[in-house]
């Protein structure tokens, strides 16, 4: 279980190699393999790479899923919060889609155990459902809450991000869970013959290639011509027009 904030995902068992992504508190991974202090990691979206164990706690299966469905208290999920110590000092800062469990007296227990008093926006996870539901206009105004984040090459959390890795994470808050790199992403789905800029919905995901065969850059319309998206070009997460400049 992850007791980090973030824990980069490596391509290699080194610091210095390319970060390929990462994961975030409370989330679980299934360790492969063993080499020192790095573990080779599977995420829940199927998702491969080493992460060193100082950002991991290891458990066994059943206190995993005691953990996930919050026993002994509720699971909630972050959205940008914060945990503060009794001397009101901030100890973790709790990333987009960190998993944490909120106990009867209003605290919040993480995975390793340490307590604090949450600040900012959490959300009950039996609740994301009706707050966040798995349709277009909602999708897209979730996405729009990403605007500004920096571009990060394997990220996936506001402090840092790349294209494949904001649609997962805006998708999986509403309770669809994609594949992790922007290839993978455009073998699912339903494809679609838009006939023009007219036809894509809020939602949609449009992919982009370099050279034939292989996706590389993924965006999420906001219907017509308009899109949302992270990019080299703009440094971040930002909007765009089809019909305008593309900086991906």
């Amino acid at each position: 279980m992850v007791t980090s904030a973030v824990a980069p995902m490596q391509a290699t068992p080194a610091v210095n190699t390319t970060q390929v992504s990462q994961t975030v508190l409370g989330h679980r991974v299934t360790v492969l393999r063993r080499r020192g202090r790095w573990l080779q990691c599977r995420t829940s979206d199927g998702y491969i790479g080493w992460i060193h164990c100082g950002y991991v706690a290891l458990m066994d299966e059943g206190d995993a899923v005691a953990w996930e469905v919050g026993t002994e208290g509720e699971a909630w999920i972050s959205l940008g919060a914060e945990l503060r110590g009794g001397a009101g000092e901030t100890f973790a800062r709790l990333p987009w889609g960190a998993r944490v469990v909120r106990e009867a007296d209003g605290g919040v227990r993480l995975p390793d155990g340490r307590r604090g008093l949450p600040h900012g926006e959490l959300v009950p996870a039996a609740e994301r459902p009706l707050r966040f539901p798995l349709e277009g206009e909602a999708l897209v105004r979730t996405a729009g809450r990403w605007l500004g984040a920096p571009y990060l090459w394997g990220g996936i959390t506001p402090a840092g991000v790349d294209c494949s890795g904001l649609v997962q994470a805006v998708y999986r808050l509403h309770g669809h869970v994609l594949p992790r790199d922007s290839d993978m992403q455009s073998r699912v789905g339903e494809e679609v013959d838009p006939g023009g800029f007219d036809a894509f919905l809020p939602g949609d995901l449009l992919f982009f290639a370099e050279e034939p065969g292989r996706c590389t850059h993924v965006v999420m319309s906001e219907g017509g011509s308009r899109i949302v998206h992270a990019s080299l070009g703009n440094g971040g997460v930002a909007r765009n027009d089809l019909l305008g400049t593309l900086g991906y």
